[in-house]
Formats: structure tokens, C-alpha cells, sequence
């Protein structure tokens, strides 16, 4: 799914700070600092989006990104510093075996074939690499927001776990998170406060007092200590790390 320009111009100026984004990378780094060597990997985050992402997977290594949107595209290249293409997930244009880390973020909920998808991601990443997606979870909370996000589906820990087994993965880790603003977040998406007046679908950043934003920032930040020990249970998104064997 390619969203409005006006999502990736929204996501472009505030992904560096809004706090989804923000608590989002630190859960991931919970996840990925317990691997090791990092800082000399070859990355490759597969629908990019605005890039926002680059600066915190350079701490592993070197990263490229690919999207299927030439208007997400284009913004990468604005932040600069970083190769990108415009590519399908579905046919991926790199060689086999070719990333240690492949990640995958919020993107494979969008796609009518889930399977095939990490299959190809599967394809590109080294043996003995790795594989990060974060998911919607919990299909009994699917709402209105999800419809006009182009969620087709949220996603169970069995499901994800069968996911992984039918690609030849791994699982190493398996999470939820944002288990505690859960609530806060089933509010906000199910009154519908991410569509446009005129209905449609326009992801732009919801305004947040910034203490509002800190705060659900420190929440994550907690989250984000328990996961670098323990998987959580609950919330309203997944992650999970998956190795190539």
C-alpha cells in the first residue's frame, strides 16, 4: 500500500520525535543489543518509508533501505547519507544471502501475502542473520483505524510463530509491547482520530502536548528495560527476532 503524500511528509517531520517512533526504536534496540558483533553489519531496512529509522540502525553497521513508494523514496534521499531503492518486497534486488540484519518494520500488515513477503526477506538476509518485523497484534482490537491505515489483518504470537516457521526462521525473540499505554492507544485508535475530514486516510501525526509525549516515551523506555531481559505479553504490537538458520 502507498499512502497520501501528505503521510510521508507527516511521518518525515516528526518520526525523529513522536513517541510512537521514538519508543518503537527503543524496544528494537532492547532486542538487538544482545546480539553481537554490532557495528559492522551490513543493514537493510525493507519498507523504509521516510527513513527515519537510518540513524538508529547505524549503530549496527552500514544500512541501506528500500520502499515500494517513489514519494518515500524521495524523502529518504532529503535526510541523505544513506542508499535507497524503490522495490517490492515481493522481489527484493539483492542478491541472496546478502544483509546480517534484515528488518521489516510495521509494513507486512499492509501486504495481501504475508508469507511470501518474509520468505523474500528470508532470501536476502546471511545464514546466521537475522530477521526483525514489528506487527500489529491482537485481531480482536481491529478497528476503523486499522481499515483506513490499510491494516488487513492484526496478528496472534501463534500466528507469528507459524509465520516464522513456514519461512525457515527462527525465533529467537518474541514480544509485545506497548502493553502499558495499551489502553490509551485501543481509545485513540478506535475513535477514529487518524482520518482526514473528508474520511480518508491521511496518517498525519496526531498534536501532543509535549509532556503527553515524554511521558508516553518514559513508558516505552521502561518497556524497552523489561524486554532487553524478558518477552512481554499484551499491548498492541509485536516484534519479533527471528534468525536465518
Amino acid at each position: 500500500m502507498k499512502l497520501e503524500k501528505q503521510a510521508y511528509k507527516s511521518m518525515y517531520e516528526k518520526e525523529d520525535r513522536h513517541w510512537w517512533f521514538v519508543g518503537r526504536r527503543m524496544v528494537l534496540g532492547a532486542l538487538l543489543d544482545g546480539l553481537s558483533p554490532p557495528g559492522d553489519w551490513r543493514v537493510l531496512d525493507v519498507g523504509c518509508g521516510t527513513g527515519g529509522n537510518f540513524p538508529f540502525l547505524s549503530r549496527y553497521g552500514e544500512v541501506e533501505g528500500c520502499d515500494y513508494s517513489e514519494e518515500a523514496v524521495r524523502y529518504c534521499r532529503l535526510r541523505g547519507g544513506t542508499a535507497v531503492r524503490e522495490a517490492s518486497i515481493y522481489e527484493l534486488p539483492y542478491p541472496d544471502d546478502s544483509f546480517d540484519l534484515v528488518t521489516c518494520l510495521d509494513v507486512i500488515e499492509h501486504l495481501r501475502l504475508d508469507l511470501p513477503a518474509f520468505l523474500e526477506l528470508k532470501r536476502v538476509a546471511k545464514r546466521g542473520g537475522h530477521v526483525l518485523a514489528t506487527l500489529p497484534a491482537g485481531p480482536g482490537i481491529y478497528s476503523d483505524f486499522d481499515c483506513l491505515a490499510g491494516h488487513l489483518r492484526r496478528y496472534t504470537l501463534p500466528e507469528v510463530r507459524l509465520l516464522m516457521r513456514e519461512s525457515g526462521l527462527e525465533v529467537e525473540r518474541l514480544t509485545g509491547y506497548t502493553v502499558l499505554i495499551h489502553p490509551l492507544i485501543r481509545y485513540y485508535r478506535r475513535r477514529g482520530s487518524f482520518s482526514g475530514g473528508d474520511g480518508k486516510y491521511t496518517q498525519a501525526m496526531e498534536t501532543i502536548f509535549r509532556p503527553t509525549n515524554r511521558l508516553l516515551v518514559k513508558a516505552l523506555e521502561v518497556e524497552a528495560g523489561l524486554i532487553s531481559r524478558w518477552d512481554l505479553r499484551g499491548g498492541s504490537s509485536l516484534a519479533v527476532l527471528a534468525r536465518k538458520p
